[in-house]
């Protein structure tokens, strides 16, 4: 039997530049993604769950699988 698990992270303003004025980044999400493939789960994607008025996604939610 597989197993799902879903963790959520929000993008954080880490600077301003130029076109939209500012920049925003996912901060832990790619070591998130390591330590559960370290411990044997798969990465399978990630769903958008909210975004801003400009379209750039706010919220994601990491989608893992493990066989049970």
């Amino acid at each position: 039997m597989k197993k799902v698990e879903f963790v959520r992270v929000s993008s954080e303003l880490c600077g301003y530049g130029f076109g939209k004025g500012t920049r925003y980044s996912f901060t832990g999400a790619e070591e998130t993604i390591k330590e559960r493939i370290e411990n044997g789960w798969s990465f399978e994607g990630y769903i958008p769950i909210e975004t801003r008025g400009t379209g750039d996604i706010e919220t994601m939610s990491l989608i893992f699988q493990k066989e049970e």
